[in-house]
Parts: C-alpha cells; structure tokens; sequence
C-alpha cells in the first residue's frame, strides 16, 4: 500500500518478522517481492475458487 498498492487478499502474505524485514530491507528484496506476490495470487485463486459451489 505504501507504494501505491491494493489492500486486497491477493496481494497478502502473513510474514514472520524475519521475513518481513528481509522483505523490506533485504538485499534480494525485488525478487523476494515478486515471488511473495506469485504465491499471494496463487493462494487467493485457490480459495476463491474452492469457495465458489
């Protein structure tokens, strides 16, 4: 959100705070993102559909 970002499941991932601070301050923090954002997605898609009857 700070970057201008959604506040919505699919771009939500619960962080431990190790994560969260490599996430923020890491040295591979892009690519951590990226990768966190893929499984957010991928998460979200298969809830969203396992909920639909």
């Amino acid at each position: 959100m700070a970057e201008g970002g959604r506040d919505h499941p699919s771009q939500m991932v619960a962080l431990c705070p190790n994560c969260h601070a490599m996430k923020e301050r890491g040295a591979a923090r892009a690519a951590l993102r990226s990768v966190l954002l893929d499984v957010a997605r991928h998460g979200h898609n298969l809830w969203h559909v396992g909920s639909v009857s």
